[in-house]
């Protein structure tokens, strides 16, 4: 279970990796002849779906037909038909998003009972789906000709727990993370079961995880190993010396789950135990760190009063054509994207929200729907929502209510200073309710205030300046920070980051 100790999907409890006894003899469990019925009645409302499928104005989801499913992996193929993983069922599923009709093909290997978190599926060349299976320890290729499974055993490290994770595909190379079984394995999708010859990376070090993996230009392997919340390496593989080149991950990251590249060479992270994504540059040996603003108040409710610092949870990141980087916010209960070229953060809230996965009491309309993995194709993005039972289409292309400036991108402040900026926030449409002003900072607690001037909220149908106040701490640590400034409205947020450099 070391996967969900940094993950809020940590109440799953240990029995969500196997198959249990007959359920239709324990009281407690309404027989009903779905996936449904791998749970109590009192448990299905958290792991099965909570509601309807909703949409929004950049939103919309379509409910699997099948009940409690749990989505989880997902991708899409050459004809862009999306493709998914269904935890709790053993199958695969495709969704033509022309004709809108869902395939389910069942897995006659899998035994009924089970559930296994399924993270990965991807397509190779002869369109064939590869996919995870942590819970029994195996890869699974579908056959999109003969619509049949076959299983392949995944290599165990000896003393270590194996974790199939994440797959990413080079040419017929599929690379696979061991999450908590340290190390990466790899193999040629050409060859025939039932046993796969493969090739494995050691982890370097004596770190608990072992991230995805992405290749840069030069053919080198990128990935991450860490312990929780106690520091990591970033890690270069050659693979043809066999060499290895680590980074000392910097402080305050505590669980970077999320890898790619972008096309500039720059490897970009995200942390899925803060709010944090970061960059690394291989030329200067730099990081730059990032982060989302404090997440909307209905992702997490906070009735009980405990929540002091919401977080946002950026869990898996990949870049599109247009060279953006886009990552799922798992608490945040949005999607993201990010303009590295103009420091430029958009966020979408998800519509759907399940109430067992937060803070919220008897709050309507509060917590979160689980949006554990997503897929990019031709400006479109796809995601699973793994405790509603939906999969969600996000439309870039609709055009953002608002959008934010500021009067200045990069700003040098001595201990101690403080410095007024004006942002901007630009209407591009008639509105009908408040904007909300978001702030947050990379720096250390206290070390950097931001306050808007009194205006925590505002109402305009034209551009507006407002005010921020950006103050120094006396004590503060000598760096270069980012610091956000968005602006909330509706179901998203637009945010600005500054660059503060404190002498």
């Amino acid at each position: 279970m070391s996967v969900f100790i940094i993950s809020t999907v940590a109440v799953v409890g240990p029995n969500f990796f196997g198959g249990g006894p007959n359920q239709s003899v324990k009281p407690g469990f309404t027989i009903t002849g779905t996936p449904a019925d791998n749970y109590p009645d009192n448990q299905r409302s958290t792991f099965c779906e909570n509601g309807e499928a909703k949409s929004n104005n950049y939103i919309t989801e379509f409910r699997v037909p099948t009940s409690c499913t749990q989505p989880l992996g997902i991708t899409t193929d050459s004809s862009g038909n999306v493709w998914f993983t269904e935890a709790n069922t053993g199958n695969i599923a495709k969704f033509d998003p022309v004709t809108k009709v869902f395939t389910e093909y069942k897995n006659q290997q899998w035994q009924k009972g089970d559930k296994s978190m399924m993270w990965g599926i991807a397509s190779t060349l002869d369109g064939n789906m590869w996919f995870s299976d942590s819970g029994h320890n195996l890869i699974w290729k579908f056959s999109t000709a003969n619509q049949n499974y076959t299983s392949f055993s995944f290599p165990v490290t000896q003393g270590q727990q194996p974790f199939p994770q994440m797959l990413f595909i080079e040419g017929k190379t599929i690379f696979v993370n061991d999450f908590s079984g340290r190390k990466i394995a790899s193999f040629n999708s050409d060859q025939q079961g039932p046993a796969i010859d493969y090739f494995q990376i050691p982890s370097p070090g004596n770190y608990n995880f072992t991230s995805p993996t992405s290749t840069d230009s030069k053919g080198n392997l990128w990935y991450v190993v860490w312990i929780y919340q106690k520091g990591g390496q970033l890690v270069r593989y050659n693979p043809n010396t066999k060499n290895m080149t680590e980074f000392e991950i910097p402080d305050g990251v505590e669980a970077p789950n999320g890898i790619s590249i972008a096309s500039d060479g720059k490897i970009w992270l995200t942390d899925t135990a803060t709010s944090l994504f970061f960059t690394f540059d291989p030329q200067s040996k730099q990081f730059t760190k990032f982060t989302t603003p404090p997440p909307p108040f209905s992702t997490y409710g906070n009735v009980s009063g405990l929540i002091k610092t919401p977080i946002s949870r950026p869990y898996w990141n990949h870049f599109d054509d247009k060279g953006r980087l886009w990552f799922n916010e798992q608490t945040g209960n949005s999607i993201a994207v990010f303009d590295p070229s103009k420091e430029y953060l958009v966020e979408y809230l998800v519509p759907s929200k399940n109430p067992k996965w937060s803070d919220c009491g008897g709050l309507a309309d509060c917590g979160v729907a689980q949006v554990l993995d997503f897929a990019t194709n031709d400006d479109k993005v796809w995601f699973t929502e793994w405790v509603e039972n939906n999969i969600g289409f996000l439309d870039p292309a609709v055009p953002l209510p608002i959008q934010i400036n500021t009067d200045q991108n990069n700003i040098t402040l001595q201990r101690g200073q403080n410095i007024t900026i004006t942002s901007t926030v630009n209407p591009n449409e008639q509105l009908n309710d408040t904007i909300s002003i978001v702030t947050a900072n990379t720096g250390a607690p206290n070390d950097i205030i931001v306050s808007g001037g009194g205006q925590n909220t505002i109402t305009t149908s034209q551009s507006k300046a407002v005010p921020m106040n950006i103050s120094i701490d006396n004590f503060a640590v000598s760096g270069t920070y980012k610091v956000l400034i968005g602006a909330r409205y509706g179901e998203v947020t637009v945010s600005k980051f500054v660059t503060i450099t404190i002498k």
